[in-house]
């Protein structure tokens, strides 16, 4: 085992996952393609220099592209990388002939939303895909939008899968439109930003959340007080004024938006470190590694930034001591 990252003791890992799908998903209803997957190997070569083997959670539509196929099996035969799955319901069969169910459907339904049945049928159909592109059944899960529930966990720890990274915490996603006749996204303000399981009758599920955490007092000190502040956000004129005035950018995401910074997620490090977080995930796309394919890299000047914020990030990391795992290497460490 690696030496990992110990301050006062304390043990930490970092975990790089990459939503890894369509060119440019925000585009709803576009023809679905996956140039970007074609950016990946530079990406991959900057984690190999630094000893950090990333989790590439991919879309079905990536199974079936034969540049995909050959790369991530590559990754996953020298043991560099994990491909797990991540769901899109939209590009995922079986489809529905109805609104938010159709193929590439102009409403990208949660995972959530979707009736038990198909989304066991769509579970199904992506594992299968996974293991007969790349030759591995996946054993961790992203839901597309972050679209997870108890019944997508159910799901998952019945299908044999190990951990979930679709939690957000501190986050209320209901405003967040999915199917026409939905309610919208999930509401994970009061989860924890530490692993928990879930049990299902002898089948179990390790869920690592996203590191979204709150680093300015009162709210880096009072978890459930961070939860119903930052949950009830929409519901307020006032709240969202107080947090533009006194709490910007709060809670922080490890994620690199186009306005991150290094200091930004040294904070987070720290603030991980002050309440024993063994693990932090980072996530962000596929497509934003290619110029123009995502909203958030426009160009390949942001696109650039983008790897000099993950190489000066890299190096702090290293400076640190902190090493690197897989989602499903860091789930079978975990005792719960």
């Amino acid at each position: 085992m690696n030496t990992v990252g110990s301050i006062n003791n304390h043990i930490m890992k970092f975990l790089v996952t990459i939503d890894t799908e369509g060119d440019n998903q925000w585009d709803h209803g576009r023809k679905l393609g996956v140039e970007n997957i074609k950016f990946v190997p530079r990406f991959q070569a900057l984690c190999e220099k630094y000893n950090i083997r990333p989790t590439y959670l991919v879309t079905s539509e990536v199974c079936e592209d034969p540049y995909a196929r050959e790369i991530f099996t590559g990754y996953i035969k020298k043991e560099t990388a994990e491909v797990g799955a991540h769901l899109h319901s939209w590009t995922t069969p079986p489809f529905l002939d109805r609104e938010g169910y159709r193929y590439n459907d102009s409403n990208h339904t949660f995972a959530s939303e979707l009736p038990p049945e198909l989304l066991r049928e769509k579970l199904n159909t992506l594992t299968l895909q996974i293991e007969e592109a790349f030759g591995k059944r996946p054993t961790s899960f992203r839901s597309g939008r972050y679209g997870f529930n108890d019944t997508v966990a159910r799901v998952l720890a019945e299908n044999s899968y190990i951990v979930d990274s679709s939690v957000t915490p501190f986050t209320n996603w209901v405003l967040t439109k999915g199917a026409p006749d939905g309610k919208g996204g999930p509401d994970f303000s009061d989860k924890p930003v530490a692993p928990y399981m879930y049990n299902f009758d002898g089948a179990a599920l390790v869920e690592i959340p996203v590191t979204v955490i709150p680093t300015t007092f009162p709210f880096n000190r009072n978890h459930k007080l961070a939860g119903l502040y930052f949950g009830n956000l929409h519901k307020s004129i006032l709240l969202r004024g107080l947090r533009k005035l006194f709490y910007p950018g709060q809670p922080l995401w490890l994620r690199p938006f186009e306005w991150s910074s290094l200091a930004m997620f040294e904070e987070v490090i720290d603030e991980a470190f002050r309440i024993n977080l063994e693990y932090v995930v980072m996530m962000f796309h596929s497509s934003e590694l290619m110029p123009g394919c995502s909203k958030y890299r426009k160009d390949e000047e942001s696109v650039e930034k983008l790897y000099e914020l993950l190489e000066g990030f890299y190096k702090y990391l290293k400076g640190k001591n902190i090493t690197s795992a897989t989602l499903t290497e860091a789930a079978k460490e975990i005792n719960l």
